[in-house]
């Protein structure tokens, strides 16, 4: 009995000295210092320590890495006990540590709990934020985003009707660039020979997109803007890696991918405060050159600009800031497989990203996997340009250089359409071009340099093109598809002029024979433009086809007319 007694109290004994030494093992590893302690954590912990959270309020790592409540939870002690692992293991330097922050850290009542940085006015350059501008959003504009959409399909759907609406909704609703959606949406338009409107077309896919950024609103992490790794842009050091730093890199993902150049969320004066300050053009200019340029008033004074008068004029601001957004935020397959290597996860892969897609793949990383912007996106730069390029030319015109599509969108479609076997309403499936088994591109025939009108070089498509690859025996045949094609063409020419004329004088067609015959005939128009502009010769069998079914559908058109007369009483 004695000794069990003796056992029962060193037990005891054992017990409290456990719980002591446990207790203290708990308060001294959640300390600051014990996490700084390990040489991969030095940076992190030094610019803990210069941000405010650290070398003025003290707060400490358990404290935000931890969500409330969740310090105490074997979950937590066994993710702990992972990361001592893998310190041991030698595994710690083979990735960054991934140490996640919770809204619900950020937002207790000690810390942000009260809410007054919502309204509070932050100033990042000309930029005036606020947090609540982001946040809290209201039932009341989501409503009427939808109720605007809905208003806007109605319409559009008296115009095109539900199968072309549907057409077209499903352009606007893809996650890729607003010139290419809105190039793509303007040629199906075209095509149709319709009454809709460029400015409704934008606005339709403007408000697609909307609601799917008010929809990953919801979904915003304090750690997708505030972050380690970046300069602290608010704090006195630039050069310093900030521990709790604005990212604005983030912001850039949200408002300038896949919008177009200041419209929607890229709309310059959403963020910017207009400058109020003049700024200078240039100097006064010397009275030789003044009488020169026959404007003697420029001798006078120096040319300034406001841009207050600037925006009254409604000067596009893409005139002289063409150059403020560099590079987009596009996702790729590679990017994916740096995470999910696994051909599973690829199974309903599928380009160009539908908004819908874009939905559940921010749902399933942002709020559950906590990915930042940049763990998926590549990055944006907004900026000015300054400077010279290393040949000399002007930094701020780079931009505008480099991308054809700036000033000519959509740029050689029908080409492409008519070598792909494709784009036609009357055959929209043919064979491709026959040079396409060797793989043969727009420089297998285009080698000449020829002028054009503006002084500029281009390549030019010759008969050469042909021989080099066939030999002499295909000297004629370059001629006799030009010749055949123009035969063709000149056939389908006469059959719309005459179907057109007919469609024209006939007055007393019933609606249904009407509208019957207008969309032969539109139809027909949209191929012959294709053919046209296109250059039959780009595919001779797939443009003969089509220019048939021009033929055919006029035809059928003149006979809609003659039987389509509406009955007099």
């Amino acid at each position: 009995m004695r000794w069990g007694k003796r056992l029962l109290f060193a037990l005891i004994l054992l017990l409290l000295l456990s719980g002591g030494l446990l207790a203290v093992a708990e308060h001294k590893t959640s300390q600051p210092q014990f996490c700084g302690s390990c040489h991969i954590m030095e940076p992190y912990y030094e610019s803990w320590e210069a941000d405010i959270h650290g070398g003025k309020l003290n707060v400490a790592c358990v404290e935000c890495h931890y969500a409330p409540g969740e310090r105490t939870t074997i979950k937590a002690k066994l993710r702990g006990l992972s990361q001592v692992a893998s310190y041991f293991s030698g595994r710690y330097g083979s990735t960054r540590p991934r140490a996640h922050v919770d809204n619900r850290s950020c937002l207790t009542s000690n810390c942000h709990g009260d809410m007054r940085f919502m309204d509070k006015e932050l100033s990042l350059g000309t930029v005036k934020f606020t947090h609540a501008k982001h946040m809290k959003l209201q039932d009341e504009k989501e409503q009427a985003t939808q109720k605007e959409l809905e208003q806007l399909n109605e319409t559009l759907q008296a115009l095109l009707g539900k199968d072309k609406l549907d057409r077209i909704a499903d352009v606007a609703r893809e996650a890729t660039p607003q010139k290419q959606r809105m190039n793509q949406m303007t040629e199906m338009v075209r095509g149709w020979q319709t009454s809709v409107k460029p400015e409704q077309l934008e606005k339709l896919t403007h408000l697609y997109h909307r609601q799917l950024r008010l929809a990953q609103l919801k979904d915003m992490q304090c750690t997708n803007c505030h972050s380690y790794g970046t300069p602290d842009l608010l704090g006195k050091d630039a050069s310093r890696r900030g521990h709790f730093s604005m990212k604005t890199t983030s912001c850039y993902t949200c408002h300038f991918h896949n919008e177009g150049f200041n419209t929607g969320t890229s709309q310059c004066l959403l963020c910017h405060t207009l400058p109020t300050k003049e700024l200078m053009i240039h100097p006064k200019t010397p009275p030789d050159l003044g009488e020169k340029l026959k404007t003697p008033e420029l001798t006078k004074q120096q040319i300034k600009m406001d841009h207050r008068q600037i925006i009254e004029r409604k000067v596009d601001c893409v005139a002289c800031h063409a150059d403020v957004a560099v590079d987009t935020a596009r996702v790729s397959r590679r990017d994916c497989e740096r995470c999910h290597d696994r051909p599973e996860y690829f199974k309903q892969w599928k380009e160009p990203f539908s908004l819908a897609q874009v939905e559940h793949y921010h749902a399933a990383h942002v709020p559950e996997q906590r990915a930042k912007c940049l763990d998926c996106h590549s990055e944006i730069h907004h900026q000015l340009a300054r400077g010279n390029t290393p040949t000399g030319q002007p930094q701020f015109l780079t931009s505008a250089m480099s991308n054809c599509t700036s000033c000519h969108p959509n740029h050689h479609l029908e080409q492409i359409e008519l070598l792909s076997g494709k784009g036609s309403q009357g055959v929209p499936h043919g064979q491709p071009n026959m040079m396409f088994g060797s793989r043969t591109n727009c420089f297998g025939c285009h080698t000449e340099k020829s002028l054009t009108p503006h002084g500029g070089e281009t390549l030019q498509g010759t008969l050469n093109g042909c021989i080099a690859c066939h030999g002499e025996r295909y000297t004629k045949t370059f001629e006799q598809w030009k010749q055949g094609l123009k035969i063709y063409t000149m056939d389908a020419d006469e059959a719309y002029d005459k179907a057109r004329k007919m469609f024209d004088q006939a007055k007393d067609l019933t609606p249904d024979a009407r509208q019957k015959a207008s969309d032969l005939l539109t139809g027909a128009r949209a191929d012959l433009q294709l053919v046209k502009r296109g250059n039959g010769v780009h595919n001779v069998m797939y443009s003969m086809e089509i220019l048939e079914s021009i033929a055919k559908r006029c035809q059928q058109a003149m006979a809609v007319i003659r039987a389509g007369g509406a009955r007099k009483p």
